[in-house]
């Protein structure tokens, strides 16, 4: 009788027919003492690969769809296992907990509106949308992200409560900041009320959320609001309120505050306007951000210029937000005035061509008009 061929015996042994082949790698075996051998040498797992590549004829047949039934039951069956783990262990709740968390964290339209804050988006993927951070506090404050342009026109950002005053978040930041290290010397040196005065020529508040920009002999006025007093010439204004806040609060413990530092003027940009300079709007140092901030509209997050209040005045491509409006304020008036004189039958020719034929007989509404070019104009009137 004629012996077999060795590819015909065991792959381990070379003494017996196989009986076994490895899902993994298709090896032949005899016994499983022959099998475990063949794992320990090759390193196989034992194992069907389900990424590994099958002709299509052996799709349609009776292994091909074992294999995949196979395959389909292991991974419910790991879904499975896996959701036990989870309940047995008690990680769902946590995970809970972590997602309740996040949602308090997170601010959304209706907080910013019982702020009385505006907020304008940007479109996801600039940088600005990027550097949003503003988020909420465990007390339910709005931790804002703010940009600080400082006097050499460097950018900073922050995250500062709405709880806290102008001065002190930006003395706070400026340390941490790429600012020149002279900001950084005066902002921590104390200084009395008299020195200030000496030494800046700032006269300090007078408790009624005012502050003198400048010691010039210029007698404060009163004004109605934050956005500062008449300016015609460009400079700084002469004295800046915020509605409805003191320049200091008591302490709980009925202690005097600590002094607010008058070394620098701080301003708050006023988005989409159709100026083509910055329009400022002016803040009281002693003044809390979320005050500064209510009835205003900021474009992702509130963007604050930082001026030195030694400085003779704005630059050029700055203007107050009361010079603004009053160029608004005389612009609408004269566009009213062409109004007028317009003949009624050029706007309704003008309406016609714009493909509103059903509206033809009937009396231009120039109110709507108006409003459409006030909205294009970014007035605010």
């Amino acid at each position: 009788m004629a012996e077999p061929l060795l590819s015909d015996l065991c792959s381990i042994c070379t003494t017996k027919e196989p009986k076994y082949r490895c899902p993994g790698c298709a090896a032949r075996t005899c016994s499983l003492p022959c099998y475990k051998r063949h794992q320990q040498r090759a390193q196989c797992s034992g194992k069907r690969d389900p990424t590994r590549y099958v002709k299509k004829s052996q799709l349609a047949t009776p292994a091909g769809i074992d294999h995949d039934f196979n395959f389909l039951t292991s991974v419910e069956r790991s879904l499975e296992k896996a959701e036990r783990h989870v309940n047995d262990s008690g990680l769902s709740s946590a995970s809970s907990d972590v997602r309740k968390g996040l949602r308090r964290s997170e601010v959304n339209d209706g907080h910013f509106a019982a702020a009385g804050v505006t907020v304008v988006r940007a479109p996801k993927g600039l940088s600005r949308h990027k550097d949003n951070n503003t988020h909420r506090s465990t007390k339910r404050n709005i931790v804002w992200s703010v940009e600080w342009i400082h006097e050499d026109k460097s950018r900073s950002l922050s995250n500062t409560s709405e709880q806290t005053r102008i001065a002190e978040a930006y003395h706070e930041h400026l340390p941490r900041s790429s600012g020149p290290s002279k900001k950084r010397k005066r902002c921590d040196v104390p200084a009395s009320r008299s020195s200030e005065t000496d030494r800046d020529g700032v006269t300090p508040s007078n408790g009624e959320g005012e502050f003198t920009a400048f010691g010039r002999g210029r007698s404060p006025r009163n004004d109605t609001g934050s956005r500062g007093p008449e300016s015609s010439t460009g400079r700084y204004p002469s004295d800046a309120k915020v509605e409805g806040v003191p320049d200091a609060s008591p302490h709980v413990n009925g202690t005097e505050p600590e002094p607010v530092s008058t070394q620098y003027i701080y301003f708050l940009l006023r988005p989409r306007t159709s100026s083509n300079r910055h329009v400022l709007i002016p803040l009281s140092p002693s003044a809390r951000l979320g005050e500064c901030l209510r009835g205003r509209t900021v474009l992702e997050f509130p963007t604050i210029y930082v001026f030195s209040a030694s400085a003779p005045e704005l630059p050029e491509d700055f203007i107050l937000e009361q010079d603004y409006l009053r160029g608004q304020s005389k612009d609408q008036k004269e566009f009213e005035q062409l109004l007028k004189e317009v003949d009624p039958s050029v706007l309704r020719a003008i309406k016609t061509e714009d493909g509103d034929d059903e509206t033809t007989n009937e009396d231009f509404d120039s109110t709507k008009l108006l409003d459409v070019l006030k909205q294009d104009l970014g007035t605010a009137i």
